[in-house]
């Protein structure tokens, strides 16, 4: 395993992000997010239809999905991506969460025999933080990146999802070496394909915008276009985790896809301290 001693901290951080943000997800209007009955200190039901039957300390979708993948992990010291989706496939036929677009069409694909990985088109970021559970059965950094992309081939076969989960994946291996975020996102910026650093680019220059405007700008949907200069901007507008983490709950939308890559990232660089514990208070399976 990688990075052995930071794994469960990174685990529970991107949970709590996960659980934290179901308050506010996919809540896209600024007015309505403005008079949301939330307590932004705490964990929240959810405020929208898609979530029904969700509670308070509940995850969306995205972390369910953390805890699939971590679940068919536990006993495996290797990613085979054929075998993960069959267990996944049969964890979706009594899944109780919502069913998004990618994994209605990767569904799809599967019940139409395509080659794995068969995953959809869906160009959303949320498959980009389910990738710490990869650290267990990954021994080197390049099976890793190799494991990554593997993850998203498997449900979001998308360019701009693959690109970026190049660059996060690289990105969280260069801040668990101890390099710092900006610090590194700068640095593998100059490498990055021209779509990259545009995203960069965006975010780093919306820094001085409040929030919720930078955000709107980019649009807070699901799209890779919208949500990576989004969680750019979180990145280099803020360095504590607290302060990150509502401001963009607060920005709505896809929230929780932000949050949890920001999450793993500000605690690979600290420990699971920076976490309010109220946060880590989730419903656990």
């Amino acid at each position: 395993m990688m990075y052995e001693k930071k794994y469960e901290e990174l685990l529970l951080s991107t949970l709590a992000a996960d659980s934290y943000c179901l308050g506010s997800h996919w809540v896209h209007d600024a007015k309505e997010l403005k008079n949301l009955d939330i307590d932004w200190e705490a964990l929240n039901p959810p405020h929208v239809a898609w979530h029904e039957g969700k509670e308070k300390g509940d995850f969306t979708h995205y972390g369910d999905q953390i805890l699939i993948l971590n679940d068919f992990l536990k006993d495996k010291n290797t990613f085979n991506v054929t075998d993960y989706m069959t267990y996944w496939k049969e964890k979706m036929q009594t899944f109780k969460g919502y069913i998004d677009g990618s994994t209605k069409e990767t569904l799809s694909n599967l019940d139409n025999n395509l080659s794995i990985p068969c995953g959809s088109n869906s160009g959303d970021m949320s498959v980009i933080g389910r990738i710490v559970p990869l650290l267990k059965v990954s021994q080197t950094r390049d099976q890793f990146m190799e494991n990554t992309k593997l993850l998203a081939q498997a449900t979001h076969n998308n360019e701009d999802v693959l690109g970026a989960m190049h660059f996060f994946s690289k990105l969280l291996l260069e801040v668990l070496d101890g390099e710092g975020i900006q610090e590194s996102i700068l640095k593998l910026k100059v490498q990055a394909p021209p779509k990259i650093q545009a995203y960069i680019d965006a975010g780093y220059n919306s820094k001085d915008k409040e929030t919720l405007e930078a955000i709107a700008g980019f649009g807070s949907a699901c799209p890779t276009e919208a949500s990576f200069p989004s969680t750019m901007h979180i990145l280099f507008k803020y360095n504590n985790f607290k302060e990150a983490l509502i401001q963009n709950a607060k920005a709505g939308g896809d929230s929780s896809a932000r949050a949890m890559v920001i999450a793993y990232l500000m605690t690979a660089k600290d420990s699971i301290e920076i976490v309010p514990k109220q946060w880590l208070a989730f419903n656990r399976p």
